[in-house]
């Protein structure tokens, strides 16, 4: 048994009191300033007193005495001092455990740990049996793990009635602490110090921190040039600006030295080193109590301190600058004093400090307790809510950890059972979120890259960024990181580590060190990394039986980047956001703004759409730390019970034979996927059933032939008929009615047409979808559409009827309709009465339409009305409605009223009946209101048909011979179909260049002149070789011939002449081969005379032309005799029109110079007469010539208007040339008469 032997330190002068209350009380709690002994020395009197029990009960084995510390190293050079106090060998009677290292056997009495360690250690001894003693040291900074050590203590302490707890802390409410404890004993240890004086120095108006820092700096300077300086800032930014700043200044024999995390090991470990200078250290909170930094004399304290807060409603990590709490001044004030007097310069005023908080947060109340429900839930120690904790967290904050849990699949529900992956996350030391990206990791088989980077997230960043070299540290770090995800920028060092360490088993440590400041890594941190990497695949190991494969040399080889992000994206599904153009910034879930954090590879860069962040801190602003780029649907996929799914817009989609309809995704108020089709019947049966129902069974979306198909568009079109009948459009077919048929007879679940198929076919189903009227309309009007039938009879035929209610549609209400082989026997007059339905209404108005002075002698109408339909009822109609009105209201009235008095035009368009044609093919020809019209309309189609009709009989073609028989001049077998009478038509020889055909005409002329090219064609044909010789030798004058080359007529003046002069030989066209016969040997003897006789009234012509022609060009421009000129150039153009030789035929022209000789006598006539009288026979022949020309201009080809052409020409000559001799007698009534007739 060692001597109790205790250094001299303030705990010691207390060591009776406190062994007095451990004997006493279960829960002793013991409260001394930092540097009083309490963490070296209470361990001992713990053993002292446990000794003494024993003594008697000799053969009992004592337990061991725990002590907690809250950091590893603070374990592990507390337990080397206790063992080297006690003249011990570290790991035999005091011994350590920490995260990574274990120094102790099984003769250890005395264990440090962290409170993790213990906290561990309930799950496999849940009453903590083999110790006797538990001191938890360092209580004052209430982490989560105090806390629930406290807690879970409160259960234990009430099963386990041999336990010790002793609560050290520095400061503490050790009132509340004795409270919890049922009224604990408190000892207090006072610290060894000197005085501290305390000065407050407030700053001025608007006045930075960091020049409020140098103000008191050298306010200090002024007075004492010696003695260190510690000052307390909130964070790492501030310290470097106050360094700066500082340093700027010159100060005499002065060091400024900060102190932050970030800093590489040996820059903090400076501050622990004697120096000759004075130092001022600048450092955040972890001075208070984690460091003590020896001879310090002055502290500045500036107040503030940032503080982390977890927000559970937002759920982030705010990292915010707050007022101190009276207790953290109270630490930071005693940091002086402890080597001589001291001064406290507190950078605000008084009040401030009376108006602080008296003591810090505690951790559980700024932190997601996510894990902590997930290690009670594992420990089944009840409802959290109900865990007596010494500072219970907020409601929120439980929910906010029930939440998170269920997030990774760790609860059935918000408040259910853990999972198999939440028993499984209970067995891993790990934040709830890294050891879900574990358990991913496993199954996606990318448990090795993960393991790495969860071991990198869950130590500080590696990375150095010394203030005197930050680019250069940028430059060097910038080749690890990866564009598109921060997390493969850990592999990337990872990578580069291995490559480093050739021989994968150890490094050595100057070599590392040397790698480590050329690539501005921190060793210290490299090394807990590779710790965590190897302690996290002992746990694998543990769990899955064998451990993760080490990171392949190559990276090609490495795991699949989508799977690594995905295993990553377990532990984190809510922790993404997508970035708003118009915002610019990442809005994540909850309606969180957030941005990537300068220090990410991905900043600055381009933007992904979608990112992960591992962290989101709130600083300045909200920060996401660690990013990668994504893809939305890896959310959906990896959390699914996070997801709301929104169906809208189903349709039936006649392709697929289903309804499919619009999916968005949403996660948090994110929209995942926007759009996605979806089969909706999976999702919303109901509903797409309805749709099923409207689009493809009332809709026509069911292709396959089908009974009920059939049935149901015979009631639609009796429906729309009687709509249109009633002109009711749309209010007789009921959707919701025909809906509701189908709806109740289709089972819900059907809402496909393979589905639908397979039922009908089953027990005859279809039968019960045979729809009827009845099932679809409003209400009956079975009586209603009697007055509307669909046929009228008349005159023992039966007319078909149809009806359209559409205003301003040239077929809005009534029409009957009617092939184009009855428009000769259709009563005209059947129009007028309409149907029963319009009857009443058409003769009230047609009554209303009389002039006033005829309406008055109907009055009163309504009786008068009334009368004519009881007159007409029953009877079929034998004339026109008007004129049987007529005669009604002039017989009832004495007074004479006529057919044409009425005014049927003033009656609106659906009381005014119509008539339709249809043609064979049942295209529509005509549509109106008067019969007579139409059949005027169609007199050219009637002609065509009559002309095809009438060809059946003639038509021949390529005839070379006359092998047509005879060919009549008329041929009267055929029947009008207008008048039934006989319509004859007129059989012709047909020109078809190479051969002769025949067939009928309608029109004598046409006739005759294709006779006549017929004729002589064959006429050539027969006679080739001399023909051929005569068109030779054909005696064209050279007037001529050049004309002929001005018009470029050349090579076809000497063929139309030769078909002229052909025309001539023969005379009088011959109608059957015997006289063809002979008229073609005639004509074959006179051909060359006839010739002759055309070329030289041709040549005639010409030489007279030219005549015409000089005087013309002669007096063009005269002002007089211009009207003159432009009369005679469109007759001159008329005359030498294309075809002119053919279309003059040879009596004419072999007299075509008659026509120039008439022009020059006209002109000799103004020399002779006045212009006056030229202009007056002008005056009076224009007009009929321009109403012919434009005629002829529209059909060039028909031979009336080329005989009114001759005759116009004639005209001419009797007007103004009258010593010509004439062809025929003409006058202006006569052409005029003509002109009206082909109108």
């Amino acid at each position: 048994m060692p001597e109790w032997d205790y250094p001299d330190l303030p705990v010691s002068r207390k060591r009776d009191q406190i062994l007095e209350a451990m004997r006493s009380s279960r829960v002793v709690v013991v409260v001394g300033e930092t540097g009083s002994g309490k963490t070296t020395q209470l361990p001992k009197m713990a053993l002292e007193l446990l000794r003494e029990s024993a003594k008697g009960h000799p053969g009992k084995r004592a337990g061991r005495i725990g002590c907690t510390q809250p950091r590893r190293l603070a374990a592990t050079s507390v337990a080397r001092r206790v063992a080297e106090e006690m003249g011990e060998t570290e790991g035999e009677l005091v011994g350590y455990q920490v995260r990574f290292a274990e120094k102790a056997s099984e003769k250890t009495e005395i264990k440090f740990m962290t409170d993790g360690i213990l906290l561990a250690e309930t799950q496999r001894d849940r009453l903590l049996r083999q110790y006797d003693t538990l001191i938890i040291d360092e209580a004052h900074e209430r982490s989560l793990n105090i806390d629930f050590l406290l807690g879970y203590f409160h259960g234990v302490l009430e099963k386990r009635k041999d336990l010790r707890v002793v609560i050290s802390s520095a400061t503490l409410d050790a009132g509340r602490f004795s409270e919890f404890y049922r009224n604990a004993p408190v000892v207090e240890v006072e610290g060894r110090t000197y005085p501290v004086e305390d000065h407050f120095f407030p700053g001025e108006q608007e006045e930075e921190l960091r020049h409020h820092v140098a103000r008191a700096v050298e306010w200090i300077s002024e007075v004492d040039d010696r003695g260190d300086i510690l000052v307390f800032l909130p964070g790492e930014r501030e310290i470097r600006e106050c360094a700066k700043l500082l340093e700027g200044r010159f100060l005499p024999d002065t060091e400024i030295l900060p102190v932050y995390a970030r800093l590489s090991l040996a820059q903090q470990q400076q501050v622990f080193q004697k120096s000759e200078r004075r130092r001022v250290v600048l450092a955040t909170n972890v001075a208070e109590t984690s460091l003590t930094i020896p001879g310090i004399v002055y502290v500045i304290d500036s107040g503030l301190a940032r503080i982390s807060r977890f927000n559970p409603g937002r759920q982030v990590q705010r990292l915010q600058v707050e007022q101190i709490s009276q207790a953290s001044a109270r630490q930071r004030r005693g940091r002086c004093g402890r080597v001589r007097e001291g001064v406290c310069l507190r950078l605000y005023d008084e009040f401030d400090l009376e108006q602080a908080p008296e003591f810090t947060d505690p951790e559980i109340r700024r932190s997601s307790l996510a894990g902590v429900v997930l290690r009670m839930k594992a420990l089944r120690l009840g409802d959290v809510r109900e865990f007596p904790f010494l500072d219970p967290p907020s409601p929120r904050a439980i929910s906010e950890g029930f939440r998170t849990l269920e997030e990774v699949g760790a609860l059935e529900s918000r408040q259910g059972d853990l999972t198999e992956i939440g028993t499984r996350l209970a067995r891993l030391p790990l934040d709830p979120r890294l050891g879900r990206m574990l358990l991913e990791a496993f199954e996606r088989k990318v448990l090795g890259e993960v393991l790495i980077i969860v071991a990198g997230l869950s130590v500080m960043d590696v990375r150095e960024r010394p203030p005197e070299k930050e680019s250069k540290a940028d430059e060097m770090h910038a080749a690890f990181e990866d564009p598109e995800s921060d997390f493969v920028s850990l592999l990337n060092i990872w990578h580069a580590l291995r490559e480093f360490r050739k021989d994968h088993r150890r490094w050595h440590r100057n070599q590392l060190r040397r790698f480590c400041e050329r690539k501005f890594f921190s060793m210290r941190r490299i090394m807990e990394w590779d710790q965590v990497v190897r302690e996290l695949g002992r746990l694998v190991r543990e769990q899955y039986g064998k451990g993760p494969k080490p990171l392949p040399e190559e990276r090609r080889e490495w795991g699949d980047s989508t799977e690594i992000h995905k295993s990553i994206l377990a532990g984190m599904p809510r922790q993404v956001g997508f970035w708003d153009k118009e915002k610019r910034a990442y809005r994540g879930t909850g309606n969180r703004d957030f941005a990537v954090f300068p220090g990410s590879g991905l900043f600055g860069k381009k933007r992904p759409e979608w990112v992960l962040g591992f962290d989101l801190v709130e600083t300045s602003r909200l920060w996401a730390r660690k990013v990668a780029a994504i893809l939305p649907e890896w959310v959906e996929e990896i959390a699914p019970q996070l997801c709301r799914s929104r169906y809208h817009s189903p349709a039936w989609d006649e392709q697929q034979g289903a309804v499919y309809g619009i999916e968005t995704v949403q996660c948090g108020g994110l929209t995942l996927i926007p759009e996605r089709r979806v089969h909706f019947g999976r999702v919303d049966p109901k509903s797409a059933h309805e749709v099923f129902v409207r689009d493809a069974i009332l809709g026509g979306g069911i292709h396959a032939q089908c009974r009920y198909k059939d049935q149901l568009a015979l009631v639609r079109a009796e429906v729309e008929r009687a709509e249109h009948k009633l002109r009711r459009v749309g209010g007789l077919w009921s959707d919701e009615g025909a809906f509701d048929f189908f709806f109740e007879r289709i089972p819900v679940k059907i809402s496909t047409a393979k589905g639908f198929h397979q039922w009908r076919l089953v027990d005859r189903n279809e039968e019960h979808l045979m729809i009827r009227l009845s099932d679809v309309v409003w209400e009956e009007v079975a009586e209603e559409l009697c007055l509307f039938p669909d046929a009228v009879e008349c005159g023992g035929k039966s007319y078909r009827v149809t009806y359209r209610s559409a205003l301003e549609a040239p077929d809005d209400g009534v029409t009957f309709e009617i092939g184009l082989d009855e428009l000769s026997t259709f009563p005209s007059y059947l129009v007028s009465w309409g149907v029963p339905g319009i009857f009443e209404e058409r003769v009230d108005l047609l009554m209303r339409s009389l002039p006033k002075w005829q309406r008055q002698a109907c009055f009163p109408i309504a009786d008068a009305l009334a009368e004519f339909l009881v007159l007409w009822q029953g009877w079929e109609p034998q004339c026109h409605l008007c004129a049987a009105l007529a005669e009604f209201l002039s017989e009832r009235s004495g007074q004479e009223i006529r057919e044409e008095d009425f005014n049927p035009d003033r009656l609106p368009a659906q009381l005014r009946p119509k008539i339709r044609v249809y043609g064979d093919d049942g295209k529509e020809l005509g549509l109106g209101e008067n019969v007579d019209h139409i059949r005027d309309r169609l007199a050219d189609i009637l002609r065509g048909r009559k002309e095809e009709a009438a060809n059946l009989r003639w038509e021949m073609t390529g005839g070379e011979v006359w092998s047509f028989g005879e060919v009549p001049f008329e041929d009267i077998s055929h029947q009008s179909e207008i008048t039934g009478s006989p319509d004859p038509v007129y059989p012709a020889l047909v020109d078809e260049g190479a051969s002769v055909g025949m067939r009928a005409f309608l029109e004598k002329e046409e006739a005759e002149e294709s006779h006549r090219a017929g004729c002589v064609r064959l006429f050539l044909l027969e006679q080739y070789d001399h023909v051929d010789f005569v068109r030779r030798k054909l005696p064209v004058g050279p007037a001529s011939r050049l004309h002929a080359d001005s018009l470029s007529l050349e090579d076809r003046l000497g063929e139309a002449l030769i078909r002229c002069a052909a025309e001539g030989a023969l005379g009088k066209m011959p109608r059957s081969g015997a006289a063809f016969a002979r008229s073609s040997l005639v004509a074959k003897e006179r051909l060359f005379d006839s010739a002759q006789l055309l070329c030289n009234g041709l040549e005639q012509a010409v030489e007279s032309y030219h005549r015409v022609s000089e005087w013309m060009e002669t007096h063009r421009q005269d002002r007089h005799l211009g009207e003159v000129v432009r009369d005679l150039d469109e007759e001159l153009s008329w005359l030498w029109r294309e075809g002119f030789v053919w279309k003059a035929g040879f009596t004419r022209l072999s007299r075509y110079h008659r026509y120039f000789y008439g022009i020059e006598e006209r002109l000799s006539r103004l020399q002779s007469q006045p212009l006056v009288r030229d202009e007056e026979k002008r005056n009076r022949f224009l007009p009929l010539w321009r109403r012919w020309i434009s005629r002829w201009m529209e059909c060039p080809d028909a031979v009336r208007l080329w005989e009114v052409g001759w005759m116009l020409e004639e005209l001419r000559l009797a007007q103004f040339a009258p010593s010509q001799p004439r062809e025929m007698r003409v006058s202006e009534k006569r052409i005029t008469k003509v002109l009206d007739e082909m109108a």
